[in-house]
């Protein structure tokens, strides 16, 4: 019995292994996107150099424009907008930001890879990972091996640290019970663990986590196309602080939001904890595991959605929602392409069938005459079936529509409508080359006739 309750252990634990390893994967991942510096990256690019160096150059000639434009407005309407001095004040400071601008943004990337890799190791400075410090909630020593003899009180954080829970397998650690039941050493299993709440926990922990990885990685990508824009803004924001203050409050979300998420990630760990430390009902197991399942549920939640409070402050929203409504506008965008192409092709393959010409005769290449077989039964089918239906005298109108419909259909189709339906696309196909062949010769003598009047003339 127990052999058969170790295979499944290890099956569980192999599970609960990928899926937390998986955990501290996509942390460090999360913490390698922050701490990358994506402008100095592609400083080293010739054609991004080139590209930032045009874009200065038109923001420079576009301050020098507005510098005119502003003045001309001011004599021309001497009374209107700003002051003579305030313009002055105005062109300092948009040439003063256009100028510094690569500065601004160097020292705001470097600023916030400190603020993030400060926020990441203050929650796992003690060498314990987040995987480590979740897993150990729900591994515990089971009641009857602390009251047994065997009891060794072992550090279950610093076994999962190691790896000796894993290794040493000791999640199929046993000892000899005191409730014999058959045998006089019968034994019974060491850690008790909570199989359940492991994986639904550590599996909707993942889930957040990776849409907040899918975040942090765009918002390096909006970082870089706010350095490349701001000099243009900064140009032509003369007498438009709004326009100059979006690009500064844009920059210092852009900072703030890589260090919220490692933040938010390391709260919702220690609150975790916390709160399996913590019992709510000591009289009842089943009242407290189920609120801690629910206030599990809950930290997960948040690191979900994040703080309507910090995402009102930074203005965009920092949770792992603005991942995934990331990825389903990539897969509504995915789904409508193939729709567009699906519609496209089918549309193709009708036009090359109905054609009967050379565009059946290319279809019938590339779908192995499937395409065009399919046309002719149709067709075939259409016609009789309004035939069939010409002797309703109810519908007088039906009637003679259905039997010249039908009428002709049989006199195009000649041998179409004795041939077997796999023979229908070949029939189809050598009709539409003699209605070709006879449309040619028909006017061929016309091109003589013509050709011989002329000559006369001549």
């Amino acid at each position: 019995m127990l052999s058969a309750l170790d295979l499944l252990r290890r099956l569980g634990w192999a599970v609960i292994d990928f899926i937390y390893n998986l955990i501290d994967t996509l942390f460090n991942i999360i913490r390698e996107i922050n701490l990358y510096d994506i402008v100095d990256s592609v400083s080293n690019n010739s054609i991004f150099s080139n590209f930032h160096s045009g874009i200065i150059a038109i923001a420079i000639t576009l301050l020098a424009l507005f510098i005119v434009w502003k003045f001309v407005m001011k004599i021309l309407e001497p009374d209107d907008g700003l002051s003579t001095n305030q313009i002055v004040m105005e062109i300092v400071k948009c040439s003063v930001l256009v100028l510094m601008s690569v500065f601004l943004f160097s020292q705001a990337n470097s600023f916030s890879m400190k603020l993030s890799g400060y926020t990441s190791s203050v929650f796992t400075n003690n060498g314990i990972t987040i995987s480590d410090s979740m897993l150990g909630m729900y591994i515990t020593h089971s009641d009857g091996y602390k009251n047994s003899d065997e009891f060794k009180n072992e550090n279950i954080i610093d076994n999962l640290k190691n790896d000796n829970f894993t290794k040493k397998r000791m999640f199929n650690d046993k000892y000899v019970t005191s409730k014999k039941w058959i045998l006089p050493d019968e034994k019974d299993y060491k850690y008790s663990i909570n199989w359940l709440m492991a994986i639904i926990v550590g599996g909707f922990f993942l889930y957040a986590l990776f849409f907040s990885g899918m975040m942090v990685a765009r918002r390096q990508i909006e970082f870089l196309f706010l350095f490349i824009i701001s000099p243009i803004v900064f140009a032509t924001s003369i007498g438009n602080k709004q326009r100059r203050s979006a690009v500064i409050e844009q920059l210092v979300s852009l900072i703030l939001q890589g260090a919220v998420v490692m933040m938010i990630i390391g709260i919702t760990v220690i609150v975790m904890q916390s709160i399996n430390s913590t019992t709510f009902f000591a009289n009842s197991n089943f009242k407290d595991m189920a609120l801690k399942s629910l206030m599990f549920i809950g930290c997960g939640t948040f690191l979900l959605t994040g703080s309507q409070v910090i995402n009102r402050f930074i203005g965009a929203n920092v949770s792992a929602n603005s991942g995934r409504e990331q990825l389903m506008s990539l897969m509504s965008y995915g789904n409508a392409m193939s729709s567009a192409t699906h519609i496209g092709g089918n549309a193709l393959s009708g036009a090359g069938a109905f054609g009967l010409g050379v565009g059946a005769s290319a279809v019938g290449k590339l779908g192995g005459n499937k395409v065009v077989n399919k046309v002719g039964n149709a067709i075939s089918k259409f016609g009789s079936n309004f035939k069939d239906k010409s002797s309703s005298a109810s519908n007088p109108i039906a009637s003679k529509l259905g039997s010249g419909i039908g009428n002709t259909i049989e006199k195009f189709g000649g041998k179409v409508k004795n041939a077997t339906p796999s023979h229908i696309g070949k029939n189809l196909r050598s009709h539409g080359r003699e209605n070709m062949g006879e449309a040619v010769r028909s006017i061929m003598p016309q091109r003589n006739m013509y050709r011989n009047r002329y000559r006369t003339r001549m």
